[in-house]
Order: C-alpha cells, then sequence, then structure tokens
C-alpha cells in the first residue's frame, strides 16, 4: 500500500493490524491506538498529517516506522512533505479571543482522563451543551484535539488553538451567532418506509439499544466496514445519534431515521 498524508490512520490499519504498534512507538501520543474504543473513534477521523500535527512529530517519521511493514511512499509525496511546527498556528486569531476573560471561559481539562486510557468525549460534549451563549470553552490537552475539531465545526463552532508550553495544548470553542448546521434534517430525508421495503430482503439488522456510548458508535461503523454495497443496515437505537451522521456522510451512507416513540429510533443506512 502507498502512503500518502492524507492517508487516514484507519486505511493503514485495517491494511495491517501491525501498524497499530510501528505508529505506537513513534511517540507515547499514539499510545491511544492500543485501546480499541479510542482507535475505533479516532482512527477513521485523522489522517496521517493530522496525527503528525497531534504528535508533532514529522509526517516522515510514519514513513520510516511504516516502511518495514510493507508501506511505500512516492518520491514525490516524501520530497514534498513539509511539517507544520506546532506553535506555527495557521489559523487567524479569532475576534472572541480578545475578549476571553476567566468569568466567561469554562476549563476542561481532558489530560489525566486520556493518560488513563479513558475517552473523554461525553464529558467534552456535557461541557458543551451546558455552554451559555458567551460562554468559551477551552479544553487542555497535550495536543489539538482534530477529530473534536470535526464534530464542533459543524455544530457552529469557531475555534483556536495555542501551545503555552511543551506538551501543554489549550483549543478554544465559540458558538457562532449563525444557525447550527443540521446533521439531520427529516424534512429532506427519504421517506423510511420506502426504502424499508426497498431494502426488505437485503438489511441486516443490529440492535444497540442495551449499549453504553460511545459502543454504538462502534459497533455501527464495524458493521457497516463490511456491508455489501447492494444491502442496508437496519439500526435499533434509542436516539437520533447526531454524532454519528457525520462520519456516515463522510464515508458515502445515506440515512433514513424513524422516530418510533421515546428511547426508540430506527435507522436504515445504505449506499
Amino acid at each position: 500500500m502507498q502512503l500518502a498524508a492524507t492517508t487516514k490512520i484507519s486505511t493503514i490499519l485495517k491494511a495491517n493490524p501491525a501498524a497499530i504498534d510501528a505508529i505506537a512507538s513513534i511517540n507515547r501520543h499514539f499510545e491511544k491506538l492500543r485501546n480499541p474504543v479510542l482507535r475505533k473513534i479516532l482512527a477513521s477521523r485523522v489522517t496521517i498529517a493530522d496525527a503528525a500535527r497531534i504528535g508533532n512529530c514529522r509526517v516522515e517519521d510514519f514513513y520510516e516506522k511504516l516502511q518495514p511493514l510493507g508501506f511505500s511512499t512516492a518520491d514525490e509525496e516524501t520530497k514534498s512533505v513539509t511539517s507544520i511546527p506546532m506553535e506555527m498556528d495557521i489559523l487567524e486569531r479569532p475576534a472572541f479571543m480578545a475578549n476571553l476573560t476567566s468569568s466567561n471561559t469554562v476549563v476542561l481539562d481532558v489530560r489525566a482522563a486520556i493518560a488513563a486510557n479513558n475517552d473523554p468525549f461525553r464529558q467534552i460534549m456535557d461541557a458543551v451543551n451546558k455552554l451559555e451563549k458567551e460562554q468559551v470553552l477551552c479544553i487542555v490537552n497535550t495536543f489539538e484535539p482534530i477529530p473534536l475539531i470535526a464534530v464542533l465545526r459543524p455544530k457552529g463552532f469557531e475555534y483556536y488553538t495555542e501551545t503555552p508550553g511543551p506538551n501543554l495544548v489549550k483549543t478554544y470553542f465559540k458558538k457562532e451567532r449563525g444557525e447550527e448546521k443540521k446533521a439531520y434534517a427529516k424534512d429532506s430525508e427519504p421517506d423510511f418506509e420506502d426504502v424499508l421495503a426497498r431494502y426488505s430482503d437485503r438489511a441486516r439488522q443490529l440492535d444497540v439499544r442495551q449499549m453504553e456510548m460511545p459502543r454504538p458508535m462502534v459497533a455501527i461503523l464495524s458493521a457497516l466496514e463490511t456491508l455489501p454495497e447492494e444491502e442496508a443496515l437496519h439500526v435499533l437505537h434509542c436516539k437520533v445519534p447526531q454524532f454519528l451522521l457525520p462520519q456516515l456522510a463522510e464515508r458515502g451512507f445515506k440515512v433514513s431515521i424513524k422516530e418510533v416513540g421515546p428511547n426508540e429510533v430506527y435507522l436504515l443506512i445504505y449506499r
């Protein structure tokens, strides 16, 4: 397999599972790949270039570690890659940063949770949902939370990352005044019963209602990895999985949703 800076980490791991140890050996930031749950959530959203930025290392470090496993790179790719130092933030400083005060900033330090191999996603989203109109959320971590940025940007958040010191990264999130970009627009989706009829004998069923977060997302994405083109995945869920929907769109899947009642939602996922 030929690598590029834009190659997803999940694609590499699927091609050769031994790449987990190879990437983890680059530095301690990538040890979380050994955790199956975190690996499923993070690897599908992060490219080699993203990971290099997170780990404060070079894209070439990945190429060098993965080459003994049979991975290769184009000569042009190797020559053209330039690593972006963490302290060189390519984002313009947004206006909300000028009005930042201790009273309007909610600080959440997730370093201890990640060091303990725990996923702080639910804790972060709880904090996001409790933010008041003028408040800013500051996530304190050892790397830029690129997967979190991918989730919050479609929800209408601006962000800014700064690196005040070694292994210390602060990422600020502020809700824009404009309307949130909805991942799920019920009025524009295909009729659930019509889609169900189309796949009546070609739908695999998956019940995730009794699973704790983030296991439903992991189970659904895992099932989709082996879903044949001509089949659909019929998911029994307890809610509309808003954070899963952008992941489905990125992978080229369509979804039709039927809200049956309290804690009862059906999804049909298909191509």
